[in-house]
């Protein structure tokens, strides 16, 4: 059998539980995290890389302030070889002296007030530590060369270039993370698109399926899966197959349902046709019987009547099966312009003579109102459903049709003022051989195919009908489209 596949148009919007938005957002998020670490680590080891370098370098400083203090009457930052910002200070209890080379090169008396931390520090041989000098100096690397007479000789280097390294570090890591993740969050949304296409297929073809008319008529799923979408090499693929293999069922179940519908269909109207004639031979015998009745015991002649009597019912019956049976084969009747004004008022006057304990009424009525229909199946609806609510209304009951036209719709109201249809009725009062519930008064018997039929000529018209009801009034509305 041929198949098709159906593509949706448009995209919706993504629901933030999306598969798709889920994969997106946790492959961006571990992307980000590696990245993240991996740039706090690095950050952290070149740190510690410029440190050590820094304490090298301030080790062989220290090892040079120490030969200058060998000699005497020489000031240590003379000499050449120092670099900018080189601190050396004597602390001797809680007072500090020393000097540094400035950024001109300069040697400068180290004051008071820049002094910093240098007070509060224990000194260990050979253990630099880190210190802030005030005024500006900010922070440094110190460590103790000597001590004389009972005052500690510390010499420091600057941190300053490693600080604005390690932030120029900083953020060309913080600037490559965002390119990263950003790039990682679009080939993440591509790549995740393209391996989900299988599944966007299959949500396609899923969604087409539910669109189809399944609940009556021959049924044929054509839709399917396209083949390289659905295929054993992945779980979408496999997914896919599944769903063609769903269908596949489907579709042979449905095909089954339809021949049984189809034998059952062409049973009820062959033996819907074969019935009349012996049902009327049945009714012409009892009424030929019933004319000799002066030779008949009133029991026979009870009996005769009762045969005519349901010869008549089961004749009506028969007649309601072919019907539908012809409208199932069918579903189409020949239309042409039809009074339904005057339908109801002829439908109301047998009404009336029918069962005249009712109080019959109308509404818009007194002039024409067109429809496109077929007149004899039109007047069966009228004719159902007055006598729907004359079987199971009680005497008195009024009942009253009403026509309103529009120029988008003609609706026909057959209201009643009986007991009402209980809510689980409802729901299966137009199906066949359905009965209302036993609070509707019934004064006669009925088959319970009246209501079925008026759905499916109603149907048959392009129409719907449609029931409201609570105790006092039950309506039932036909709509035809203009």
């Amino acid at each position: 059998m041929p198949t098709a596949s159906i593509t949706l148009p448009g995209r919706k919007r993504q629901n933030p539980n999306s598969l798709r938005r889920q994969f997106v957002t946790g492959g961006v998020g571990l992307v980000a995290l590696a990245s993240i670490v991996i740039g706090i680590a690095s950050s952290v080891a070149v740190g510690r890389t410029l440190i050590e370098g820094l304490d090298e370098e301030l080790v062989d400083t220290a090892r040079r302030v120490s030969v200058s203090l060998q000699q005497p009457d020489t000031v240590p930052l003379n000499r050449p070889g120092f670099d900018v910002g080189t601190v050396v200070a004597v602390i001797n209890g809680t007072e500090v002296s020393g000097a540094y080379i400035d950024s001109d090169g300069q040697l400068q008396v180290l004051e008071s007030h820049q002094v910093g931390g240098l007070r509060s520090i224990d000194w260990e041989r050979g253990n630099p530590v880190f210190v802030n000098l005030m005024d500006g100096r900010g922070e440094y690397r110190a460590l103790p060369v000597a001590q004389i007479d009972g005052a500690q000789i510390v010499v420091g280097l600057p941190l300053s270039d490693i600080r604005r390294a390690l932030a120029r570090l900083n953020l060309i890591i913080i600037v490559v993370v965002s390119l990263v993740i950003a790039l990682g969050a679009t080939i993440g949304a591509w790549l995740v698109r393209f391996a989900l296409k299988p599944l966007d297929r299959i949500r396609e073809t899923a969604s087409a399926v539910t669109k189809q008319p399944l609940d009556r008529g021959e049924v044929r799923l054509g839709l399917r899966v396209p083949p390289k979408y659905a295929t054993d090499d992945s779980e979408v693929g496999q997914v896919g197959a599944a769903l063609n293999l769903m269908l596949d069922h489907v579709d042979d179940a449905f095909k089954s349902r339809f021949e049984s519908e189809e034998k059952m269909r062409r049973f009820v109207a062959d033996a819907s046709h074969e019935l009349r004639t012996p049902l009327a031979a049945i009714r012409g015998y009892a009424e030929l019987t019933k004319k000799a009745g002066g030779k008949l015991s009133p029991d026979l002649q009870q009996a005769l009547g009762r045969i005519e009597s349901e010869s008549i019912r089961m004749t009506s019956l028969v007649e309601d099966l072919l019907l539908l049976a012809r409208l199932d084969e069918s579903g189409q009747l020949e239309k042409e312009p039809v009074d339904l004004a005057q339908i109801v008022r002829d439908a109301l006057s047998d009404a009336y003579v029918t069962s005249p304990d009712h109080e019959w009424g109308a509404q818009g009525v007194e002039e024409a109102v067109m429809v496109e229909g077929d007149a004899q199946s039109l007047h069966q609806v009228v004719v159902n459903l007055l006598a729907n609510a004359r079987v199971h209304t009680p005497a008195g009951t009024s009942v009253e049709a009403r026509l309103v036209q529009d120029s988008r719709s003609t609706k026909l109201y057959v209201q009643d003022s009986g007991p009402g249809i209980p809510p689980e009725s409802r729901k299966r009062l137009f199906q066949r051989f359905a009965r209302g519930d036993s609070s509707r008064a019934r004064t006669s018997g009925s088959t319970g195919l009246g209501l079925s039929i008026v759905e499916t000529i109603v149907k048959a018209h392009g129409g719907k009908v449609s029931l409201t009801s609570k105790p006092g009034k039950t309506i039932f509305t036909v709509t035809f489209p203009r």
